[in-house]
C-alpha cells in the first residue's frame, strides 16, 4: 500500500470520526410536560418542539403516581398499555428512534384524562 493510499485512509477515519462525534452531540433531552414534569398539566406537551433521532425524553414524576408506558397508535388512541414498554422509576429516560412514539400512563383513569403525549421525530 502507498503511502498516499494510507494518508487516504486516515483522513477518512478520522472525518468519520468527527462526523460521527458531531451527529451523537447534538443530541437534546427534554424533559416531559415541561416544568410541570409528567402528569396532568401537560397542557399539549410537546406542541412545538422539534425532536430528532437520538433526542431523550425525560419522565419526571413521583414514582407510584405515575407511570410511563410506551404503546402503539392504537395503545394511545384507546388508552391501553397492553403490550407496552413499561416504565416507572419517577426519573425515565426514553431515547427517541425515527418516527412517532407514544406514550400513556396506565394508573387509574390518568390516559383518559390528558396523562398521554405523541412525540414524532422529524
Amino acid at each position: 500500500m502507498s503511502g498516499v493510499n494510507k494518508v487516504t485512509i486516515v483522513a477518512f477515519a478520522m472525518m468519520l470520526c468527527i462526523l460521527l462525534q458531531t451527529n451523537i452531540s447534538k443530541a437534546d433531552t427534554f424533559l416531559a410536560g415541561d416544568a410541570n414534569g409528567w402528569g396532568f398539566k401537560l397542557n399539549g406537551w410537546p406542541n412545538g418542539k422539534t425532536f430528532k433521532t437520538g433526542d431523550v425524553i425525560e419522565f419526571k414524576y413521583p414514582a407510584g403516581a405515575h407511570n410511563v408506558v410506551k404503546v402503539d397508535q392504537a395503545g394511545f388512541d384507546s388508552c391501553n398499555g397492553a403490550g407496552g414498554q413499561v416504565f416507572a422509576s419517577g426519573d425515565d429516560k426514553i431515547t427517541l428512534t425515527q418516527g412517532t412514539s407514544y406514550f400513556i400512563c396506565t394508573i387509574g383513569p390518568h390516559c383518559a384524562n390528558g396523562v398521554k403525549a405523541a412525540v414524532t421525530v422529524n
